[in-house]
């Protein structure tokens, strides 16, 4: 079996590469990359991805080595090399030093602490990543350039937070700029730059609110005990993609949002009133990741992402529609509905009949609140509210 090296070659300065790096490279029969920075080095051939692994599915006699930037271990194509061609070669790894790191020194804050995240090639969440860490680093590259993500921060009112950018690092005409989001989104950086960023007012994920700190106005809002059970009965991962339907006044939305903190929460409204009181709660709450949307559902559905999970807090009369809606984007979504009355809760149990939900769960839940009464504290009684789940046995499946 041949011999593979994958060699993380460090920044774009050659001083920056390690001995050991020098070595492997130095004895190597084959030398590829993917890297821009050997396009003038006879001794390397610089491919494109395609042309790599035909290259790796013929093995030749010798070392091939294979440099990659940075550190090969971090946001590297080592990963898929050493899945697709294990069975061809004996594969060894080759540390560098990231552009990361090499920054991280440059700006002297450590990273030990902070999300580490690339936006090269991926449409990663960069407004969800900010909203819940106060500290950051960010690849940049390809579709997401790092005034292509200032621009996204803004956007999103996440203006007031710390940036800094280096583009070019190591190399002699190396620049690094410190802003805010508005001030750096004028500007224009190179594609393989580095960001970070700090958020003071970083939320703590997973948290609950308590019905006091919502704004409200006059919009009904789902109670704090309702939000819980609801939350469980979602079983919100933070990768999630969520719509909150009939939103109110965003109480649901944000806790979603907490829950959902590497995700998105498209919270829908058709009030206008209710939509200002989202937006306003959605900023105080520092649920960045909620997109507020005015419309009646199941209204420009097409247009937003397919959810994995969504809640109902109120349909309009229209919840054939949105179910109908919902399970051809997505026939393996999971629902949590409220209702207060019982015409309410048999629209629903008929909705998730008719299409395919079968597996079904049903709870009334019954609260009392203690209210002061002279020297006793007397228990208040609340409307009874059904939380009704519905999710499609594999079997159901299409």
């Amino acid at each position: 079996m041949q011999k593979l090296f994958i060699v993380g070659f460090g920044v774009g300065n050659h001083d920056f590469r390690t001995k050991k790096a020098v070595d492997v490279i130095q004895s190597a029969d084959r030398i590829l990359t993917l890297s821009r920075f050997y396009k003038n080095d006879p001794s390397v051939e610089t491919v494109n991805l395609s042309e790599l692994t035909q290259q790796l599915n013929r093995p030749l006699f010798g070392t091939t080595v294979i440099l990659v930037g940075g550190d090969c271990c971090f946001f590297s194509i080592t990963q898929k090399i050493v899945q697709e061609f294990s069975n061809l070669y004996e594969i060894e790894l080759v540390n560098g030093i990231s552009s990361l790191q090499y920054f991280s020194a440059k700006i002297a804050i450590p990273y030990d602490d902070a999300k580490l995240i690339s936006v090269h090639g991926r449409n990663e969440r960069i407004v969800s990543y900010t909203a819940y860490n106060k500290k950051i680093f960010v690849l940049t590259g390809g579709k997401y350039k790092a005034h292509d993500l200032c621009r996204i921060l803004y956007e999103n009112d996440l203006t007031d937070i710390k940036i800094q950018i280096g583009e070019k690092l190591s190399c002699a005409d190396e620049k690094i700029v410190s802003g805010n989001p508005e001030t750096l989104k004028e500007m224009t950086f190179d594609d393989l730059s580095v960001m970070y960023i700090e958020n003071k007012s970083a939320q703590i994920p997973n948290t609950s609110v308590r019905d006091d700190d919502f704004i409200r106005g006059q919009t009904p809002m789902t109670k704090e005990e309702i939000r819980c059970i609801s939350l469980r009965k979602l079983g919100i991962t933070p990768n999630d993609i969520l719509y909150d339907i009939g939103a109110g006044t965003g109480a649901m939305s944000v806790e979603m949002a907490r829950c959902a903190f590497e995700g998105i929460v498209y919270a829908i409204e058709k009030n206008t009133e209710a939509v200002e009181l989202i937006k306003k709660n959605r900023i105080k709450h520092g649920a960045f990741n909620i997109i507020v949307l005015k419309t009646l559902a199941p209204e420009h559905f097409a247009e937003i992402p397919v959810p994995n999970k969504v809640f109902i807090g109120g349909s309009s009369g229209n919840i054939d529609a949105i179910i109908d809606v919902l399970i051809k984007m997505n026939p393996n979504i999971k629902i949590v509905a409220n209702a207060v009355s019982l015409q309410s809760l048999n629209q629903i149990l008929n909705a998730y009949t008719v299409f395919g939900l079968t597996e079904t769960e049903t709870i009334c839940v019954n609260i009392a609140q203690s209210k002061k009464v002279g020297n006793y504290d007397m228990m208040t009684a609340r409307n009874p509210i059904y939380i009704v789940t519905g999710t499609r046995r594999k079997s159901c499946e299409s």
